[in-house]
């Protein structure tokens, strides 16, 4: 049986606005990733290729992506431990789709260095820096979306957890984002001029964003890798073990998924947070958390950026579009 076939791994497409992850309201996935980002299936359709009938049957199914009134209000949390729950789900679920955001992004950057061959390459130049662009800007959202407890709750469902977990623990320690920082940083360009400075704007906006929710969720600013500590230190872990900890934290497994499965398990993901956000939206209600807000997260772009949420998304989906192999049976966790 190969990793496709499992019906440990969760693949199938989600239907509509029904709830259709973990094993309840707000439950979590393992997810599946392999050791290196996979390139999609060379046989597979471009998105210039893909049939009409595909096309229309995406965008059909993705404006129904949206809570119904039923399930929206269901996705209001009673007490205390549910909306503690919520904000578990979109801690650990808005990281997992970060994650396969990275893989999905590392591809376009191999294929920056590649020597020009002409008007053809620069339209495939420009088409790529589109698509990083709205994954950069995804990733953003999920900075937003994972930060969006109150700092009461952020210190006492996340922060002291993922203390528990290792005192100095570090988003550095996430082996995908090593391929896409350049691109963050400003190190790497991609496509023509106008697109290339889009795309650079948009990193820039990232790193605001991600400045903004340190000081919004933490009232030091101070993360867990820098906080010091009283107690005797040890020899450090090995990076590869730090960076199987971090996994683990996530509920991540490394393994050979192909890039279809990569896909939908990504769609399983925005589908689940679609649903989340139509209902409660990215500061809920029943929580709020604007009195946390710094002036960085306050700005037009920034304010902008939160708009678009869920158009954003559903952008996303575009650009990945549904798998090649979207009619074959998928597995379900059983």
């Amino acid at each position: 049986m190969t990793v496709e076939e499992s019906p440990a791994l969760a693949t199938a497409l989600p239907e509509a606005g029904t709830w259709d992850f973990g094993d309840h309201l707000y439950g979590l996935e393992p997810l599946a990733l392999p050791a290196e980002p996979p390139r999609p299936d060379p046989s597979a359709p471009g998105d210039e290729e893909q049939p009409l009938r595909e096309q229309r049957e995406l965008a059909d199914r993705v404006a129904r992506w949206r809570a119904a009134p039923d399930l929206a209000a269901d996705l209001i949390p009673a007490d205390t431990l549910e909306t503690e729950r919520v904000f578990w789900f979109r801690w650990i679920t808005g990281h997992q789709t970060t994650f396969i955001l990275w893989q999905l992004l590392a591809p376009l950057l191999d294929e920056h260095q590649a020597p020009e061959t002409g008007p053809e390459h620069r339209r495939w130049a420009d088409a790529a820096a589109r698509r990083a662009r709205c994954l950069i800007r995804c990733f953003s959202l999920m900075l937003l979306y994972t930060s969006s407890p109150p700092r009461d709750i952020y210190e006492r469902v996340i922060r002291n957890p993922m203390a528990r977990q290792h005192a100095h623990l570090s988003g550095a320690w996430a082996k995908d984002y090593g391929p896409v920082r350049p691109l963050v940083r400003g190190r790497i360009s991609l496509g023509g001029a106008a697109e290339a400075a889009a795309l650079a704007e948009e990193c820039v906006l990232n790193e605001k964003v991600h400045e903004g929710i340190s000081a919004k969720v933490m009232e030091t600013g101070v993360s867990l890798l820098l906080t010091p500590h009283e107690r005797r230190e040890t020899p450090p872990m090995a990076r590869d073990t730090r960076r199987w900890l971090y996994d683990q934290i996530f509920l991540t497994t490394r393994l050979p998924v192909s890039h279809d499965d990569l896909v939908r398990q990504l769609l399983r993901r925005v589908h689940a947070i679609l649903l989340d956000f139509t209902a409660c939206g990215l500061y809920p209600d029943y929580a709020p958390s604007a009195q946390d807000e710094p002036p960085g997260l306050l700005t037009p772009e920034i304010r902008a950026l939160k708009e678009s949420f869920a158009d954003t998304l559903r952008e996303l989906i575009g650009h990945v579009g549904l798998p090649h192999s979207a009619h074959r049976p998928a597995s379900r966790v059983s």
